[in-house]
């Protein structure tokens, strides 16, 4: 279901941005109207109706407007591919922190164990099945899973040894180790939201899409021809490409390219079972 979601929204940048290509160059084509040709000159052989001074200029104009609007989509490109690998890798460290936690608090044993551990399991279930769809659409965390790992941390910090295991262990910094860990999802955890809360708004889209009708006025001056369109639509296809991805990039969180909580589907499919050696 995602891969045609994703499909169809790819297909409609692509559709879209070419069709915005063919309509700039059929509007230009009527706005900047060749000069008619003085009566029983023979049409250029080449097919252009415009003067050599007009197609000069298209040139160097078209060049240095496409090479600007390039740098702007290869800039915005990597950054929101950047983030997006960010928000990836993020993930994965908090699933470590988590099973850190959710491992150590067995290992500390005593009254310790099972609070922390089951604050865990809610954590990452409500993670999986709420949080990330509020991250997509409201664009804000869950309450529940805040509520989850701040029990298991108020469990680690009110922890009192009770037993000699339980002293030698608090020796080695085991309980310590537990609230840096927790530390860290409550870091993550902002930082996913704040990555939520950004978005592009007109600030990029007005200039992409300006850019794109920009470069594709200089080329105006070329004649309608059937090679001349699929070339133009072929420009218009890739730049909705790159335009697609940028969009899917910018929020990893809803469709397109949905990105799934995968390594917290992971410890819940294995049940928080203990490491696989």
């Amino acid at each position: 279901m995602a891969l045609l979601i994703d499909t169809l929204l790819a297909s409609l940048w692509i559709g879209g941005s070419s069709i915005l290509v063919l309509a700039v160059h059929a509007a230009g084509r009527r706005w900047m109207a060749p000069p008619p040709a003085p009566e029983g000159t023979p049409p250029a052989a080449d097919g252009h109706d415009h003067p050599p001074v007009v197609r000069d200029a298209a040139q160097v104009i078209g060049l240095r407007t496409a090479a600007l609007f390039g740098v702007i989509l290869a800039m915005v490109y990597a950054q929101e591919l950047g983030q997006y690998q960010q928000v990836r890798e993020g993930l994965s460290r908090e699933a470590v922190a988590i099973a850190d936690v959710f491992h150590d608090a067995g290992r500390y044993g005593g009254d310790l164990a099972e609070p922390v551990q089951s604050a865990m399991r809610d954590y990452v279930r409500f993670v999986v099945d709420r949080e990330w769809r509020l991250l997509g659409t409201e664009r804000r965390l869950s309450r529940r899973a805040w509520e989850a790992r701040e029990r298991a941390y108020a469990a680690v910090l009110d922890a009192l040894p009770a037993t000699p295991r339980e002293v030698a262990l608090r020796e080695v910094a085991l309980r310590e180790r537990m609230l840096a860990r927790l530390g860290v999802i409550a870091e993550h955890r902002h930082l996913r939201e704040e990555w939520a809360a950004q978005g592009f708004s007109m600030v990029f889209w007005l200039p992409a899409l300006a850019g794109l009708v920009l470069v594709t006025l200089p080329l105006c001056v070329f004649p309608p021809t059937r090679q001349t369109r699929l070339l133009l639509a072929s420009l218009g296809a890739y730049a909705g490409l790159v335009l697609f991805f940028v969009q899917a990039f910018s929020s990893p969180f809803t469709y397109p390219l949905h990105d799934p909580p995968g390594a917290f589907e992971r410890l819940l499919e294995n049940d928080f079972d203990a490491r696989a050696p």
